[in-house]
Order: C-alpha cells, then sequence, then structure tokens
C-alpha cells in the first residue's frame, strides 16, 4: 500500500451529487469518470497491492482490471456512496477480497482467533489502513513491513497495539500476500509476492554495471515514485541496502 494526498473533489462532482442518489444508478460513462478522475490521484496502480491496473478496452487480466473501491463499504456506510475522499482506486482482485468487509462488522470469531494467536500484540481494530494521507498523519508505509526474500508483507516493527491490528487485518482481509485458497499459487508468476520480487529483480538487473552514483539515483528514484508499480517494496529494499537517498 502507499500513501496519497488526494485532490479536491473533482468540478464535476457536484453534479455526480445532485443527480444520482445511490451508487447503482450510475451509468458506465459517468464511472469511467470517476475512475479517471481517481488515476490521477493515485496513478495507475492499485492503491492497495500497488499492481499496475489496466482501463477498459486494454489487455490485461481480470484480476488488473481498474476498479471503484468504497473504503469504507456502501452496505455499512450508506451516506458515503459518493463520498470523495472515501473512493479508492483499486484493482478487481483487491477490490473483491476486501467485499463488504470492515472491522467491527461480524468480525467477532477473527477477532477473538487473532486475540489467542497474538496477544497482547492484537486489539480488535475499529478500521483499516486508509491509502487517503493527511499531512501529519502516519504514512501507510510506517504500518507495514516488506520481507525483499519472499516478497511477504507484514506489520512493521515498532508500532503500539492498535496501529499492529490494523496493519495485520488490512493484510489479512484484502489478502496482500495472496494467502488464500483461491489465490494463484506460490510458484506462478502473477502471485503478489512473485510480482513483487519479479520488479525488485527487474531495478536489479537495471543497476548491474553502472558505476556513476547519479546514474544509480536517477533509476531508484523512478522505481520508488509513488504511482509506479510495487514502489514501497522497492523503496524499502533500497532503504535497507542503501540507507535514505538524496531527492536531488
Amino acid at each position: 500500500m502507499h500513501s496519497v494526498e488526494r485532490s479536491p473533489e473533482p468540478d464535476f462532482w457536484p453534479g455526480l451529487q445532485s443527480t444520482f442518489h445511490h451508487w447503482d444508478d450510475l451509468g458506465s460513462g459517468e464511472r469511467q469518470q470517476i475512475r479517471d478522475a481517481l488515476a490521477g490521484d493515485f496513478g495507475p496502480i492499485c492503491a492497495y497491492c500497488e499492481r499496475p491496473c489496466h482501463s477498459q478496452g486494454r489487455p490485461g487480466t481480470a484480476s488488473d482490471a481498474e476498479t471503484i473501491d468504497h473504503f469504507r463499504p456502501r452496505n455499512r456506510f450508506p451516506g458515503l456512496y459518493l463520498d470523495w475522499l472515501n473512493l479508492i482506486y483499486a484493482c478487481h482482485r483487491c477490490n473483491q477480497r476486501k467485499g463488504n468487509r470492515w472491522p467491527g462488522f461480524g468480525d467477532t470469531e477473527i477477532n477473538q482467533r487473532l486475540t489467542d494467536r497474538y496477544l497482547p500484540q492484537y486489539v480488535a481494530p475499529a478500521e483499516y489502513v486508509n491509502p487517503n494521507w493527511t499531512i501529519g498523519e502516519k504514512s501507510v508505509r510506517e504500518y507495514f513491513g516488506f520481507d525483499s526474500r519472499t516478497g511477504a508483507i507484514t506489520p512493521a516493527d515498532g508500532l503500539d497495539a492498535t496501529e499492529w491490528s490494523m496493519a495485520a487485518r488490512t493484510i489479512l482481509d484484502i489478502d496482500l500476500n495472496d494467502s488464500s485458497g483461491n489465490s494463484p499459487g506460490e510458484n506462478e508468476p502473477t502471485h503478489l509476492r512473485n510480482r513483487r520480487l519479479n520488479h525488485l529483480n527487474l531495478l536489479a538487473n537495471q543497476l548491474i554495471g553502472i558505476d556513476d552514483l547519479a546514474a544509480q539515483i536517477s533509476i531508484v528514484q523512478q522505481f520508488t515514485m509513488p504511482d509506479k508499480p510495487f514502489s514501497s517494496f522497492v523503496a524499502a529494499w533500497v532503504e535497507e541496502r542503501f540507507g535514505t537517498l538524496p531527492t536531488d
């Protein structure tokens, strides 16, 4: 996941809100207009898993298709159906995994299971880690750790119990490690962990044979820009090995 500082509502937003009083009333044209606006904020990658999304009419797998996710689900928070800051640019796979889930709704069993396993680290969270970011808040990347050997995402070290639990439930409920039974096999290239590792290998291969530090930094910065695929995973690897790189 990555943090996104959201833009103000698009100019066409008041017209949508005055015309459409239920999400299901929106037509394909209005939904595409919203997806395009969200892509302007999030870049063409899923806010949750950071895989590239493809728009309608372009080649790609169904799981990679761009969708509009309601961060707080419509069935739980109906008044937020056209709240600009509640809409997230997400791939079809993550949107389906998240579905109507929201902490505090029908999750007593999973909370008990996680409490029994991780007490005192786990406390029932009230929300997921939110990709929308406001100045002064903890960034999304501070909630997660990344294993460059396996491609896995975990709750970060140093979080308090509430933050750790938010991160754990976000990973689990959106299945950010492709651990569920209906995920591709761990040896398949489409598996999320393999996609992260393959993208990291792409960066490593580009750095081979380049001795000029400025050129290396330029390549790394291209891979770690927030609107690039798996940028959080790559940035964690870069910082682990090289420390914080200069921005100039």
